[in-house]
């Protein structure tokens, strides 16, 4: 008798074990990631800064010797960004730029970033902080993508 109940417990035993071992994986296909995304117009021309939180950048750049004097901020959302599709990002200059999540390592996820007659570029990105990356010129300034986690979390 006690081979019949050890047997369904080793069986109960392994397929536990198998969906265990398979859980990761199909977590891993769904896995998304909130991602604030700004776009900002930087230029020469004038010296607004739009909205005032945007001091922040225009001092960021001023210590990488970036000679941009005016900041001003065209659109703001967030955004979920998966592993299967690239979600898009619709740029006042008329093209897309992409963002595709490429990992998550603990506090870090690598994103890849594509804009249209740009190199593709992957950036970390962590809990604190932004990343800033060119996304084509637009009257007479630039575009910049500033990618950063949402608050809250």
């Amino acid at each position: 008798m006690r081979t019949t109940t050890r047997m369904p417990l080793a069986l109960l035993a392994l397929s536990l074990v198998g969906v265990l071992l398979s859980a990761p994986t199909a977590h891993a296909a769904d896995e998304k990631l909130k991602v604030k995304v700004e776009v900002v117009l930087v230029s020469k021309k004038g010296n607004e800064v739009e909205p005032a939180e945007l001091q922040k950048m225009k001092d960021s750049f001023a210590r990488q010797n970036f000679n941009f004097t005016s900041f001003k901020r065209l659109s703001q959302q967030t955004l979920e960004v998966g592993k299967d599709e690239p979600t898009e990002v619709k740029l006042p200059n008329g093209v897309n730029a992409s963002l595709r999540l490429l990992r998550m390592q603990g506090d870090t996820a690598t994103l890849r970033v594509e804009v249209p007659q740009l190199s593709a570029v992957d950036v970390e990105l962590g809990r604190e902080g932004a990343v800033y990356q060119r996304a084509g010129k637009h009257v007479g300034g630039e575009l910049i993508l500033v990618l950063s986690s949402p608050p809250g979390k």
